[in-house]
């Protein structure tokens, strides 16, 4: 089977007590990936030349995962600017998951907004994304998000909770989706998400 490559970018974290930076992620990132027919590279950050390593990588698409809020981790940040770059020149599509949809919004010139009651809960998201005019419950994790007012150029709101903050979008013109949602961490993971994530990234073929 010839499997998309898709870089998925980590959460990275010094770690109090020893001389190390780790780059991180959530298995069941990749466990999801692959059990759709794609083949998940975890991405190092701190490499002196992100360019130069995404164009010997040459992967089919991007996703870029949660953790960390944005300005944080430095160098995750300058990663997934190139990574996004890279998906510009090459028109690749990119999925943001949760911080990943706010680094897309952040690199298109947006801006964030600090939220209450959006941590560790679920909450039902309505707009164009769905089918369904009653939109969906999914599940909550950011202490920040996307107002109306803190949309980047060129990106079109799909959802949004019931106090206005954006919980999907796209890019008017790139393949770039990104939804504040976890879909790997529902189990299982909905029918909904999985169908949206293969039909997003085989989609751009």
């Amino acid at each position: 089977m010839n499997r998309l490559r898709i870089a998925i970018s980590q959460r990275h974290d010094p770690i109090a007590g020893r001389d190390e930076n780790r780059d991180a992620l959530d298995n069941r990132l990749g466990q999801l990936l692959w059990s759709l027919g794609f083949m998940p590279i975890p991405l190092v950050s701190g490499i002196d030349s992100p360019d130069a390593y995404l164009s010997d990588l040459k992967p089919d698409g991007f996703l870029l995962s949660g953790g960390n809020n944005l300005g944080e981790a430095p160098v995750r940040d300058a990663l997934e600017e190139a990574a996004l770059l890279y998906a510009t020149e090459h028109h690749l599509p990119v999925l943001g998951i949760c911080r990943g949809m706010q680094m897309i919004n952040y690199f298109q010139g947006g801006q964030l907004s600090s939220v209450s009651e959006h941590t560790a809960v679920r909450h039902r998201v309505t707009g164009p994304f769905f089918a369904s005019p009653t939109g969906r419950e999914v599940n909550s994790f950011h202490n920040f998000g996307i107002t109306p007012a803190g949309l980047g150029r060129d990106l079109e709101a799909l959802a949004w909770t019931q106090d206005g903050v954006i919980e999907a979008l796209k890019h008017q013109q790139h393949p770039w989706l990104g939804i504040m949602w976890h879909p790997e961490r529902d189990r299982p993971v909905s029918n909904d998400d999985q169908t949206m994530i293969k039909e997003h990234f085989q989609g751009s073929q």
